[in-house]
């Protein structure tokens, strides 16, 4: 009986573990430490949270972003932001790139709390790499989920981004064709693949028009979501990762029983 229930312990920690993970599974580069991403007085409560677009369209600056209060806080820091499931008509790119923001640093005497959310605020006085393109999905039929991820990387001294990647730094609103196709596992390469923290939101585009199409390029048009003031409801506040933090228990609890049976 015990090595049954070892074995199930062991194959629940496998598969239900990794969903704690702070990027989507499959995507790399993978993180499990925590990004906190706060809109104003508004904090993204778990990684994977939905954000309803009306909420987006409220909030159309790129959010505070910072690192758990245990942080050493002894480097500086490049951030990266993408939409893997960027889409230009009905051709799926790899990613669409939203931002580059380098030469951030954070202070461990420096706490803000946000909601539920005390993080190390990341602070810069340098212009951003690639200007930020707010989130925007363009209308598909049927709905896309766009997981909007941030990667936070040690910054290489003297950085410089990788000539073959520097096409897609500029920004005209009009035609962002030249952020698509943009190659995470390069840039995450470039900065020594020093990942540090990440975290990602899913938004659902709006439905299209019935007997239309978009064929302008990503993202390229806003759209209706259901009303809220806040990314979701208060109720995410006290979930982790999409797990309850009742399911999060009963993982840890199995996870420590399939440890112990195997030292007795």
């Amino acid at each position: 009986m015990g090595s049954y229930l070892t074995l199930f312990s062991l194959v629940w920690c496998s598969v239900v573990v990794p969903i704690l993970g702070q990027t989507f599974p499959g995507f790399k580069p993978e993180t499990s430490n925590p990004l906190a991403v706060a809109w104003g007085e508004t904090p993204l409560n778990y990684s994977g949270q939905p954000v309803s677009l009306d909420f987006l369209n409220s909030n159309k600056s790129l959010p505070t972003l910072g690192l758990p209060t245990t942080a050493q806080c002894n480097g500086t820091y490049i951030l990266l932001m993408v939409d893997p499931d960027a889409l230009q008509g009905d051709i799926e790119t790899q990613a669409g790139l939203h931002t580059i923001q380098g030469n951030l640093t954070c202070d461990s005497q420096h706490v803000t709390t946000v909601g539920n959310t005390t993080f190390l605020p990341l602070e810069t006085d340098s212009e951003p790499l690639a200007p930020f393109i707010p989130p925007t999905p363009q209308p598909k039929n049927p709905v896309v989920t766009h997981r909007y991820t941030f990667l936070l990387f040690n910054q290489p001294v003297d950085y410089t981004l990788p000539d073959h990647l520097t096409y897609a730094l500029p920004l005209d609103l009009s035609n962002v064709t030249n952020r698509l196709n943009f190659n995470i596992p390069d840039f995450a390469e470039s900065v020594g693949n020093s990942i540090v923290a990440g975290t990602y939101f899913n938004v659902d585009s709006p439905p299209a028009d019935s007997g239309t199409s978009s064929s302008s390029p990503t993202p390229s048009s806003t759209g209706t979501g259901e009303a809220s003031s806040s990314p979701t409801s208060p109720s995410a506040a006290s979930r982790f990762g999409g797990l309850s933090a009742i399911g999060v228990s009963i993982v840890l609890t199995q996870c420590i029983l399939a440890l112990t049976c195997q030292l007795l």
